[in-house]
């Protein structure tokens, strides 16, 4: 007589299909308990990498496992959470154990795993003993991935090795290559010795220039009858200059960087974003004083993923009587490596009192070490692409100009370099094996060093 097979037992059967992929791609062993099951469905056995980086090993550090699959297990679902219910004689089993348990459910609607380490569990929650009793999932955190090896490992009380020398990893710094710098300056004679008295005495827009010697250099064409420079210089003689010629001077190479930093914050202003000397960050500024303005969105595209986000870049937030506005904000400053140059982009906040008005750094300094230790690498390298695509402002590489002209070109993906080992189970991991087996570092000579940062 044939045995009736209930649809449960193949979802079931998925479920724990699932674990076991999951697991084996952690470098893990999972193995089913197909008797005498009271309340254990399988065990993972965590295994390392060997510290020499030739093969794996097992390390003893085993967890029980109890799964649950299907519709019928998840409640009280919403887009953060969702609870299961268990019995009271489980629970307690899963707690007197003398090993780790954890319990996975497969949420369908999700097409995901998630997990809860269950003594772990009872002992941060309260009244876990009182009706309903539950296992609540906090979808952010707790999918069951191969990224929770790290977890597992806590639980079983493993420490895996720090780097994995069998795996390459492929790192982005917050560096924007420059691709295009100014070639030529141009100088004359002048008879002023202070940029601010020629600043003064012009209105409306003025180039970038400086002066060095009784000599006044510029990026734009003293030669041009139109240059609002030409009256503070002798245009009788006008004389051309590669700006290579100021790499290799410190001093000069100073001048340069004030140049095409001044050209750069022209460029931010015509973006809409906003400057703050005092504490040298560029900002997205408060755009109206209407008080039932809570907050400004902008739409951006990531130059790695080409996916469009939505971003809030300026918020109202309220404690009290206390109000203050959170900007999003950075830092840049141009940067040589050997005989390259780069943007560095530094993710920071600015805060203010009414949209402008800096709030006292005592007072929002807790905040902000709060809100930055919640952030970890890829929030910032998000910040990063983020800035690069404002920069570009629609285009496919940053384009800066004077007068219509492109004088500076930088790319929008951050430089990258792949390192000879990675972090084990990191996402960020590389799976085509680089030329060199030593870190190529944005394709620099290892002549090559940094030679200047201002």
């Amino acid at each position: 007589m044939a045995k009736n097979v209930p649809r449960s037992k193949f979802t079931e059967l998925r479920g724990l299909d699932r674990i076991s992929q999951i697991t084996h791609e952690m470098n893990c062993l999972f193995r089913v308990i197909s008797q005498d099951d009271v309340g254990i469905d399988g065990e993972i056995e965590v295994v390392t990498p060997k510290p020499e980086g030739s093969g794996f090993q097992t390390s003893g550090g085993i967890i029980k496992v109890q799964a649950k699959s299907g519709a019928s297990y998840v409640k009280k679902d919403n887009e953060h959470s969702f609870s299961t219910a268990v019995r009271f004689d489980d629970l307690k089993y899963w707690n007197t154990c003398t090993f780790p348990v954890v319990f996975i459910v497969y949420h369908p609607k999700d097409d995901a795993l998630y997990f809860k380490e269950v003594k772990a569990y009872i002992q941060a929650t309260e009244n876990v003993w009182q009706p309903p009793l539950e296992i609540v999932f906090d979808k952010s955190k707790d999918e069951f991935t191969a990224n929770a090896k790290d977890s597992i490992c806590d639980h079983a009380a493993v420490s895996p090795p720090r780097l994995s020398f069998e795996e390459k990893e492929q790192l982005f710094s917050n560096l924007l290559a420059v691709s295009q710098l100014p070639k030529t300056l141009t100088f004359a004679k002048t008879r002023r010795t202070s940029d601010r008295r020629i600043r003064d005495e012009i209105e409306g827009y003025i180039p970038p220039f400086c002066i060095h010697e009784k000599l006044l250099y510029t990026l734009s064409d003293l030669r041009n009858e139109r240059n609002v420079l030409r009256n503070f210089c002798d245009v009788k003689n006008i004389w051309d200059l590669p700006t290579s010629d100021w790499f290799e001077d410190t001093e000069m190479r100073g001048h340069f960087v004030f140049l095409i930093n001044s050209l750069f914050g022209t460029h931010c202003h015509r973006l809409g974003l906003a400057y703050s000397r005092e504490y040298r960050r560029t900002y997205f500024p408060r755009m109206t004083k209407c008080d039932t303005d809570k907050k400004i969105e902008r739409t951006w595209t990531s130059p790695r993923t080409r996916r469009s986000d939505i971003r809030t870049v300026v918020q109202r937030y309220e404690y009290g009587s206390y109000v203050f506005w959170r900007h999003h904000a950075t830092e840049f400053s141009f940067v040589q490596f050997g005989n390259k140059w780069f943007l560095q982009v530094s993710p920071k906040y600015f805060f203010t009192k009414d949209g402008r008005t800096p709030c006292d750094p005592a007072i929002v300094g807790p905040y902000t070490t709060r809100l930055k230790a919640l952030e970890h690498n890829p929030q910032v390298m998000n910040h990063v692409l983020f800035w690069a695509d404002t920069l570009a402002d629609g285009r496919h590489r940053i384009e800066i100009k004077l007068f219509g002209e492109t004088l500076i070109v930088i790319e929008k993906e951050p430089a990258k370099a792949i390192s000879p080992f990675a972090i084990p189970f990191d996402p960020a991991t590389f799976e085509e094996a680089p030329s060199s087996a030593q870190l190529m570092l944005f394709g620099l000579d290892e002549s090559e060093e940094v030679t200047d940062e201002l």
